[in-house]
């Protein structure tokens, strides 16, 4: 054979034993592939099997639940069998009769930015009587045994409403005036006092409380003569200012004094809420405090001024008729009613303060005041609401479990997510350069640790007056630049028209605050796993102890946006 045959004949037999082995490797990849995709599927349906399980357990622990209700309610001793309806047609004719609550029916605008542009320009809006459902709530003995309508309570652990100091300085919430040694005083009031140690001080009566005991005890702020001011304070201007009637608002922690220590009233008049002001009489222009271990001065109008500064109430009609005073906490949050479009609603929810912690976490004293249509605005829905709320902050006249009764009700705490928060306070989205609606901290600023605060937090009666600023420049840019200035929407809130302090009165959403950063490093965290370690990961996640009312966690890997949606809810 030529010797170039036998070589073409090796280089084919080379080419075929290639060619084989890259098919068996092949097959072996095919195989592991087919083996891998066989192992996944199998745990997919050891998972499904699973995750059914549990759903069946829930079913049980559910069923079982509702028969426990039902054997509450009937060993009840108010239930009677007559109670029972035995069939349909009786259910129906019921029904008809149920004492439902009125329903408020308003048109607003539909905003066309967020919906299609075949959508209606406006649509109707449905709510409930806020009047109505306080009616309802007083007369319910069931809840109204639950209530508290007294003054303030000075307690260490803060847990109610009525243990923090809005409730204890605010007339339409606490006790506002009591009668000691035949004069009546009022919060608000400026006093002469013997503190501990027998000596007569100025101060301020914040609060009328009480101490678990039942005794009153009143919330003093100091007023400082020049001898006691701080030595670096003190000086020849001071000096001088003092012999004309100057002294000086301590903001440091506040006493509690007895009833018995005070001695009597004292004028003192605050610099910036009086134009003219007599000579001689006593009057507050700087307010002293210590930030980083230091004593400083600002100016008295950086505080935040006393409720009874901008709140008046009247007096029932009749002096022995009964008071109750009602504390609302307004929730506001939009929610999503479709899974894969995003057409959102705006649900506004109140609760009652005068409720201790463990019941108002209960949903059934959640209550609907109704919900915004996609595409509505807040302050259009919220007319109704604010013309009855300003009606309750004079107070009403209800009849409250068969006799007539004086009803106060006012805005305690209005609770939002981040943009909305800001929004019912007039202040520009978080992600603004002064994006908080507490301060006006810029944002390179708001990780500095010696900043001076009390002099950056936003205070509602100069908001007012920016406001104003914005609302008389004419000229578009400059009224664009004056709301990124002051941090501020170029519309005030519709809530601005109740009796509050909105930065108080809106605290900050901390769970969506850090809710994004969590996300962000549980994601990360997930990634970074092996495929060993993400099924470790799994099966520790499922062992997780929850409430036996929920529903199963989502898998944090496989469904990583449903998990955050999921804890999200149940927060």
């Amino acid at each position: 054979m030529p010797k170039e045959e036998e070589d073409e004949g090796n280089n084919d037999d080379n080419n075929n034993q290639v060619e084989e082995e890259c098919n068996n490797d092949e097959e072996e990849h095919n195989y592991d592939e087919e083996k891998r995709n066989n192992d996944e599927k199998e745990r997919n349906n050891d998972e499904e099997q699973c995750n059914n399980e549990e759903e069946e357990i829930h079913q049980i622990v559910e069923a079982l639940d509702a028969y426990e209700d039902l054997v509450d309610i009937i060993h009840n001793s108010q239930f009677e069998p007559t109670h029972m309806v035995k069939n349909i047609q009786r259910f129906q004719s019921w029904r008809k009769r149920l004492p439902l609550l009125p329903i408020i029916i308003k048109s607003i605008k539909i905003s066309p930015k967020k919906t299609p542009s075949t959508s209606r320009g406006s649509k109707l809006s449905y709510q409930l009587s806020i009047s109505e459902i306080i009616w309802r709530f007083l007369n319910n003995p069931m809840l109204m045994k639950h209530m508290y309508f007294g003054p303030g309570i000075n307690s260490e652990e803060k847990s109610e409403f009525w243990h923090g100091n809005l409730w204890g300085k605010s007339p339409l919430f606490g006790q506002h005036e009591i009668l000691i040694s035949e004069v009546l005083y009022r919060s608000g009031d400026f006093v002469y006092y013997h503190d501990d140690n027998g000596q007569k001080k100025l101060g301020r009566l914040r609060s009328i409380l009480k101490n678990h005991d039942g005794y009153y005890q009143l919330r003093i702020q100091k007023i400082l003569e020049y001898s006691d001011l701080p030595r670096n304070l003190k000086g020849l201007p001071r000096q001088r200012c003092s012999i004309t009637g100057e002294v000086w608002l301590q903001d440091e922690r506040f006493l509690i004094i007895m009833t018995s220590q005070i001695l009597e009233k004292v004028t003192i008049l605050m610099m910036f809420q009086h134009q003219n002001i007599p000579d001689g009489s006593l009057r507050i222009s700087e307010i002293i405090y210590k930030c980083n271990d230091r004593w400083h001065v600002r100016n008295v109008k950086l505080s935040y001024l006393h409720p009874s500064d901008y709140i008046s109430i009247r007096n029932p009609p009749s002096s022995s008729m009964p008071i109750y005073k009602l504390f609302l906490d307004l929730y506001y949050d939009d929610f999503g009613t479709f899974r894969n479009v995003y057409h959102s609603l705006g649900g506004v929810y109140v609760q009652f303060g005068n409720m201790p912690a463990h019941q108002r976490k209960l949903i059934k004293n959640h209550f609907v005041i109704g919900f915004i249509p996609f595409g509505g605005k807040f302050d259009e829905f919220m007319i109704p609401f604010i013309s009855e709320m300003k009606e309750l902050e004079k107070g009403k006249v209800m009849t409250v479990q068969g006799q007539d009764a004086w009803i106060i009700a006012g805005l305690g705490v209005v609770t939002a997510d981040l943009p909305q928060g800001n929004d019912m306070t007039g202040v520009l989205r978080h992600n603004a350069n002064k994006g908080c609606r507490t301060c006006k901290t810029t944002k390179e600023s708001l990780s500095a640790h010696n900043q001076d605060i009390v002099t950056t937090l936003r205070y509602h009666h100069i908001t007012d007056e920016e406001i104003l600023k914005i609302s008389h420049e004419t000229i578009m840019s400059r009224r664009d630049q004056l709301c990124t200035e002051y941090g501020l929407r170029s519309l005030p809130s519709i809530l601005d028209k109740l009796k509050r302090e909105r930065h108080l009165q809106t605290p900050q959403d901390v769970y969506h605050a850090t809710a994004g950063k969590i996300g962000r490093l549980l994601k990360l965290t997930c990634e970074l796993f092996s495929r060993e370690g993400e099924d470790i990961f799994i099966e520790i996640w499922k062992n997780f102890e929850i409430p036996k009312r929920w529903s199963r966690l989502p898998n944090p890997i496989t469904h990583y946006n449903s998990c955050l949606l999921y804890t999200s809810r149940c927060v």
